[in-house]
Parts: C-alpha cells; sequence; structure tokens
C-alpha cells in the first residue's frame, strides 16, 4: 500500500477528501483505505506532538501520487 499523510486537517476536511474518491468511483478498502486521528499532546495539554491526520493507502502508487499533488498544502 501507498500512503499518503495530510497533516493539520479537521474531521469535516477528511471525510470531505475520502468523498472525494468515492465521487471518483474508487472503492474503500480495495482501492484505499483511511483514518482520521486527532492531535495528540504531551502530559500538561499544551503542545501537541502529533498534529491531527488523515491517512490514505492506496493500493495503485499512481493514485497515491495523483492525490497527493492533488491534495498538497
Amino acid at each position: 500500500m501507498h500512503r499518503v499523510v495530510i497533516n493539520h486537517v479537521s474531521p469535516a476536511e477528511a471525510i470531505e477528501f475520502k468523498n472525494q474518491l468515492l465521487s471518483a468511483g474508487l472503492v474503500m478498502n480495495d482501492d484505499f483505505t483511511w483514518k482520521y486521528t486527532q492531535a495528540q499532546y504531551n502530559n500538561d495539554g499544551y503542545i501537541a506532538v502529533a498534529p491531527k491526520q488523515v491517512v490514505f493507502e492506496f493500493r495503485d502508487p499512481a493514485l497515491a501520487t495523483f492525490y497527493q499533488l492533488k491534495w498538497s498544502r
């Protein structure tokens, strides 16, 4: 699988990206998988040690490259 990671994205934006893939005719859990994770903070809760992000994994490396370029920020 070929990974595309987008950091600093809201849950709504992550779902929008996923819906773009479905609208393009890709099949979830066949052509791609995805997961969203909230930011993780240090013990005092003020410093993010891992940003909120969405991770897509594509079966086809060409699709991964295409969407990495399309969604780059």
